[in-house]
């Protein structure tokens, strides 16, 4: 299969439960963190402790990744996506698991010298 890296230009947060179907496993995630790029997205759904978990997956009709983690891996990702850009999604279509979410090399502290937070 491929590789796939692209921008993140879009992206939905949504809280509550959703009762939802994968793979045979039904599933109530508690939050969803939605990555959108031109042609690719990404959708994370945060379950509560202890759920049973679908595999994660990769359809390339939809050009969609979905992929299962513990709730409280939520709030980094939402930080990630407010306070952070560009923003870039990476999926690996063998092992949609393992699709992330990523900055470029940036200089430490370099939004908040740009708001003079930080003197030099």
């Amino acid at each position: 299969m491929a590789k796939h890296n692209f921008l993140v230009e879009r992206y939905q947060i949504t809280l509550g439960d959703h009762s939802k179907t994968f793979g045979g496993v039904d599933v109530r995630p508690r939050g969803v963190v939605a990555c959108f790029g031109e042609f690719l997205r990404l959708i994370y759904y945060f379950l509560p402790e202890g759920a049973d978990a679908p595999n994660s997956m990769w359809s390339e009709d939809a050009r969609l990744c979905v992929v299962f983690l513990p709730f409280a891996s939520m709030p980094p990702f939402v930080d990630m996506l407010r306070n952070e850009k560009p923003i870039y999604g990476n999926i690996d279509t063998d092992t949609p698991g393992d699709a992330f979410v990523s900055t470029l090399h940036e200089p430490v502290g370099e939004e908040e010298k740009k708001s003079g937070f930080l003197r030099r």
